[in-house]
């Protein structure tokens, strides 16, 4: 009897939560799967309150490093540094993490709404406000505020181009 093939298999549209596991162990890329789980997972392994200052950057070798939000929190979390190896290392199934080390959260720059892509006409060329409304109607439907507003800048920033 044929193996029933999957719905990727057969070329229909998947979640890539549901086959991005299987990519990661196919490629044999345990360990940065194990970080991607353990950002996800972040507020439950070290708790909402250091979860909201922290986040995992990056993994050197068997060293985990973790954005701060500012240097005092990160003198700090040097303290408490033995407690999040011991509940990082309880979380990860695959690999242990000999170290912890910080670094500054970098900036990511403010967008306010005067400063969208709806509002910045300062531009050489403009948007058609036909064509804006057509792309703010389409994307109304998109929930998540800044996945519908990325999804918005992706289409005006074509259609600027394209001119």
């Amino acid at each position: 009897m044929e193996k029933a093939r999957t719905r990727y298999e057969k070329g229909e549209p998947v979640l890539l939560r549901t086959i991005l596991p299987q990519v990661y162990a196919g490629k044999q890329w345990t360990h940065p799967w194990q970080v991607v789980r353990l950002a996800q997972e972040w507020p439950t392994v070290v708790g909402v309150e250091t979860a909201r200052l922290t986040a995992p950057a990056f993994l050197r070798r068997d060293t985990l490093w973790i954005y701060v939000q500012d240097s005092s929190w990160m003198h700090h979390f040097h303290f408490i540094k033995t407690d999040l190896l011991t509940r990082i290392n309880q979380h990860l199934t695959e690999m242990k993490i000999t170290d912890i080390r910080w670094q500054l959260q970098p900036e990511q720059p403010a967008v306010s709404t005067e400063q969208s892509f709806f509002h910045a006409r300062a531009q050489a060329r403009v948007i058609d406000s036909d064509f804006e409304h057509e792309v703010r109607r389409l994307t109304a439907g998109v929930a998540n505020q800044e996945c519908r507003e990325a999804l918005q800048r992706l289409w005006l920033t074509f259609a600027i181009n394209a001119q």
